[in-house]
């Protein structure tokens, strides 16, 4: 089989990405999405080990584990040596899980136009099905994107926010339109009223945002526990507590990456 290199880079990049996509929704890390696709772009780079005609076996596993942590690395913002494991153990083993998939349609399904050499896929096809491949995963991708934020866009949910064994609830909605984040974590955050909080909260974080239409900035703490619809969130969130009224309504405004 003839290896184009275009080719090659350009499925290894698309694969890198749902491998990327797969790893944040596993440990539910978030992340700009101008990261994802850096990275898958990047790290394609490393499926020119094809070219190679022998490669060893733990000389390749090496490869795959420094493709692993050099993908994380650029994709997701990683603050502790733990989340950086966790996020390489993952990618790697959704990396081994694709491979023996296409190991399986390689050999006992009699697939065409597959070859898996040095443990890397290529996929042969002509520059004509690329473009218009490229074509068909772009749309499918935006129509994905278009009824995920339809089932959540003004969605009113119970939000109960736990902070230093107090307890407080309110009704919040869900917004696409709120991507406000803590500067220093890249945390998600949530805008509330200062009226749910009904006490005096020592504040230690200083968070801009451009919601509610407008703009400035918000005094802010980490949340100890979130719960939203009774289902605890697994990730580190921070309240943003706006003085004002938000809505008659719900009290509060949920970044639409908390609950994805």
């Amino acid at each position: 089989m003839v290896i184009y290199i275009d080719v090659l880079l350009f499925t290894n990049i698309l694969v890198n990405y749902c491998i990327l996509s797969l790893t944040q929704k596993f440990i539910h890390i978030s992340t700009k999405e101008v990261r994802l696709i850096v990275s898958a772009f990047l790290s394609s780079l490393f499926s020119l080990v094809v070219l190679i005609d022998y490669i060893p076996d733990i000389l390749s596993l090496i490869i795959k584990l420094c493709c692993a942590v050099f993908m994380c690395l650029i994709a997701f913002k990683i603050n502790s040596i733990v989340l950086l494991i966790k996020c390489v153990c993952v990618n790697f083993a959704i990396s081994v899980l694709f491979c023996g998939v296409m190991f399986l349609m390689h050999n006992y399904c009699n697939v065409k136009n597959i070859a898996i050499i040095n443990d890397t896929v290529y996929f042969q096809i002509d520059p004509a099905k690329l473009i218009i491949l490229t074509v068909i995963i772009y749309i499918i991708i935006i129509i994905a994107q278009r009824f995920l934020q339809h089932d959540i866009t003004n969605s009113i949910v119970n939000l109960k926010i736990t902070f230093k064994d107090s307890d407080f609830m309110c009704l919040a909605k869900i917004d696409t339109a709120c991507s406000v984040t803590e500067p220093f974590s890249g945390s998600p955050v949530i805008i509330v009223e200062n009226s749910v909080l009904n006490q005096k909260i020592e504040t230690n974080r200083i968070i801009p945002y451009k919601a509610l239409g407008a703009e400035g900035v918000l005094k802010g703490f980490k949340a100890d526990v979130i719960n939203i619809d009774k289902k605890v969130i697994d990730k580190d969130v921070y309240i943003g507590i706006y003085d004002g009224t938000i809505d008659p309504t719900f009290k509060a405004i949920i970044n639409h990456k908390i609950v994805r």
